[in-house]
């Protein structure tokens, strides 16, 4: 297992979090907790404020497939709303690299 040494964080996955993951009211929206709940306009909004939180050392294994390890990393967001949420991120590495790829980001159940 490689330890991330840096990481990625591309726009195109921000995006991703603005995206209505199930129909509205069914399962988790993520378009409505980072839009309506938080308080983000943008995707580069989210990926700035991810940005600014999270480093390497907060890296946590959490488990491994064909692809990679993967890693969690909890930080404090403060939206645009002014809620402040514990934030579990997930990352990515793949085998035989030590960059951590972003995966996706949710509230914790853990609350914050």
């Amino acid at each position: 297992m490689t330890s991330p040494t840096r990481f990625e964080f591309p726009i195109a996955k921000a995006e991703y979090l603005f995206n209505r993951g199930t129909e509205p009211g069914i399962g988790g929206d993520k378009r409505k907790f980072w839009r309506e709940i938080m308080g983000f306009e943008s995707p580069l909004a989210i990926r700035l404020a991810i940005l600014a939180e999270v480093s390497v050392d907060l890296f946590e294994p959490q488990s491994q497939n064909q692809y990679g390890q993967l890693y969690r990393a909890y930080i404090y967001l403060t939206g645009v709303s002014g809620i402040s949420r514990r934030i579990r991120t997930v990352w990515i590495v793949l085998i035989d690299e030590d960059i951590a790829r972003f995966v996706t980001a949710v509230p914790d159940r853990l609350g914050g």
